[in-house]
């Protein structure tokens, strides 16, 4: 199918093309660990860790780790980094041998001097004293390279997004390239108002479009959001309603302004409903399939 075809077609018949081209994945090779953010991350306490290696195999582990971070306050800051906690400041729940709770809180940024034996306690308390004293027999800078990287892959969700946008700011670069378009990433509507000359309706004032394409031989403006839900859930619903919302207002200029929507996902099988409705507002619904079948480029010709 062209884009022509699918265009013209009803949104019925849109919604079957979209739902039965929908990719298993965007995950590219980069997206499983951002070896840059794990790397600055480490590289953050490299010194700190270098001399917590004094505790390795240490047998009264307590009394040294007392000891040296006493007369190096500054030292506990890699504490966190070393349980695998982004937190820098930790609220701790304690409960006694009489299941007494008390609760208390810990700032590894900012070290209190007069409570050092509390944070010792802490790190004896979390186990760490234990691992460092039997377990751990390598560089604990290497050890933290593992546990930042297990830590960034809790940030693979916010990565399906981006790569997204990695892959349409690609794309359009390419094609804007070709065809003698300007583009923009995360314009805003005063950015393309200045620039362009465009004036485009907004929902909030924070606005900010994915990308936005602009042709100077036929003064328009394309506005590219893009997303990829590979799971269901409620937020397909929302995200579906709002992206209907926003290409209805901002066809409302007096300019030439046209609205496209790039997602992909096996997600959207779960969200028949509201992408129904949405493509019933919405004719420019892509996917990635879509994408790879030069849609977009053959939009920007028409």
């Amino acid at each position: 199918m062209n884009l022509q075809k699918y265009i013209s077609s009803s949104y019925e018949d849109r919604l079957k093309q979209f739902l039965n081209t929908l990719s298993v994945t965007n995950r590219t090779p980069e997206y499983y660990v951002n070896w840059e953010k794990v790397e600055r991350e480490t590289k953050r306490y490299e010194l700190e860790l270098h001399t917590l290696n004094y505790l390795i195999g240490k047998d009264n582990i307590y009394s040294e780790a007392l000891h040296l971070f006493t007369k190096q306050p500054n030292l506990l800051k890699a504490i966190p980094s070393l349980i695998a906690s982004r937190d820098k400041v930790l609220d701790i729940l304690t409960i006694d041998e009489n299941d007494n709770m008390s609760f208390d809180s810990l700032n590894f940024s900012k070290i209190d001097k007069n409570r050092i034996k509390d944070y010792v306690d802490f790190v004896k308390q979390s186990g760490l004293l234990d691992f460092l004293q039997k377990k751990a027999n390598r560089s604990l800078v290497d050890y933290v390279y593992g546990v930042e990287s297990g830590l960034d892959s809790n940030a693979r969700k916010n990565r399906s997004g981006t790569t997204m946008e990695g892959i349409l700011e690609r794309h359009v670069a390419k094609i804007s390239q070709e065809q003698k378009l300007e583009w923009k990433a995360q314009a805003t509507a005063q950015f393309i108002k200045d620039k362009w000359g465009i004036k485009v309706p907004v929902d909030k004032s924070e606005r900010r479009f994915d990308v936005a394409v602009y042709s100077r031989e036929k003064h328009k403006v394309w506005l590219i959001e893009t997303n990829y839900y590979g799971g269901g859930g409620s937020k397909l619903k929302a995200v579906a309603g709002e992206f209907t919302e926003l290409s209805q207002f901002v066809i409302t200029s007096d300019n030439d302004v046209e609205f496209v929507w790039v997602t992909d996902g096996q997600g959207w099988k779960t969200a028949h409903l509201p992408l129904a409705e949405a493509f019933s507002h919405i004719t420019n619904v892509f996917n990635l399939e879509m994408l790879r079948e030069e849609f977009l480029a053959d939009l920007f010709l028409l």
